[in-house]
């Protein structure tokens, strides 16, 4: 393990290979013991959200604190859907990866390629302060969780050699994501 306190004195900067000297932290978010094989998001057994809850509730969960009302799910879900369809331009990035590259690759790149689409939502371009507001990373989350299955299956149907799929929103989150990847 390497401590510096960098040349930018920004403060300690921490180099741990293998994360093998770094120290455990209370979390309001996710809590693990490995010795009695408990894992808890929130407060909630994984097991229970795993068989009672779909992806958009747990995110949801994770990322607000509290699992969401049905009206607030029903709010959750539609503002994700209007994110799902993939820019042209992203679908031809995609398609211009090799089909045998490794597939966590392309979807690093692909979602590098999606943040250019929205330049206003850059703190680079924006200001360090553009995310203290809560519509403004509200309006990212959705962005975000709206297009990672779509781009997902778009990079699993290339590795295939197929063309991306087009999302269908009368379908759920899961649902979706498995639509596309069969059509």
């Amino acid at each position: 393990m390497q401590l510096t306190t960098g040349g930018d004195d920004k403060g300690l900067k921490l180099y741990d290979p293998g994360y093998f000297n770094t120290a455990p932290v209370r979390s309001s978010v996710s809590y693990i013991d490995g010795d009695e094989g408990i894992l808890r998001y929130r407060g909630y057994p994984i097991e229970e959200l795993a068989e009672k809850s779909t992806y958009p509730e747990v995110a949801y969960l994770l990322i607000y604190g509290n699992l969401p009302s049905a009206s607030q799910l029903a709010d959750w879900e539609s503002a994700i859907s209007e994110h799902t369809a993939l820019p042209a331009g992203l679908a031809a990035i995609i398609q211009a990866m090799p089909q045998d590259a490794h597939p966590m690759g392309m979807l690093v790149t692909a979602l590098s390629a999606y943040s250019t689409l929205h330049p206003d939502a850059n703190p680079a371009l924006r200001g360090q302060d553009l995310y203290d507001s809560k519509s403004v990373r509200d309006k990212q989350i959705v962005r975000v969780l709206g297009k990672v299955p779509t781009i997902a299956a778009a990079v699993c149907l290339r590795t295939e050699g197929r063309p991306p799929a087009f999302p269908s929103n009368n379908l759920s989150y899961a649902e979706n994501f498995l639509y596309m990847l069969d059509s």
